[in-house]
């Protein structure tokens, strides 16, 4: 999949399993099929930095892997700090290479749903200057009805915009919030 739509950054919602191949020794290597994973880095700012070969076609491409280590199986998000600093730092990747972004969970929409709107509703932020929770949420669960079912997730999400316009005093834009 992160080959076939040219995805270099994924974003795993879930704890971790240290013990699963993934989290392999630096340099080591993992083959499936015709692909070949080599784990390159790992550190906590700029995630776990893997290196995909395609043996047949001898292609080579570099993937990010940003994880939300503070968030646990029972589905209670990090807080909004845990969560904007996860958010900054998928976005700071993003604009070196403006690619997709593949963001996965166990059930696959309780956090990612959380996850897109989020990084969606800051988009839109810096975009048109101005917060529409409602819209964005309401456009995502046009496609996907499954994202965002509880009030509790979209609580959060103001949540979020609250912290990071109370933290950013430079700008008072939003400050009657």
């Amino acid at each position: 999949m992160m080959y076939d739509h040219s995805s270099r950054i994924i974003v795993l919602l879930d704890p971790a399993n240290k013990g699963a191949p993934l989290w392999l020794e630096k340099r080591e290597m993992l083959q499936f099929d015709d692909f070949r994973v080599i784990k390159e880095t790992e550190n906590a700012q700029e995630g776990l930095q893997l290196t995909l070969n395609h043996t047949t076609n001898k292609e080579q491409i570099s993937i990010h892997v940003f994880t939300a280590e503070d968030w646990t199986i029972s589905n209670a998000p990090p807080s909004p700090e845990h969560m904007l600093d996860l958010l900054q730092r998928v976005q700071t990747c993003w604009e070196t290479q403006k690619v997709p972004i593949t963001v996965v969970c166990s059930d696959g929409s309780s956090k990612s749903g959380l996850f897109v709107a989020l990084r969606l509703v800051l988009e839109k932020m810096q975009i048109d200057e101005e917060i529409d929770i409602f819209q964005v949420v309401r456009e995502i669960q046009t496609r996907r009805p499954e994202f965002l079912s509880e009030y509790d997730q979209y609580e959060y999400c103001y949540k979020c915009i609250k912290e990071l316009l109370e933290g950013d005093s430079s700008d008072s834009l939003y400050a009657n919030i």
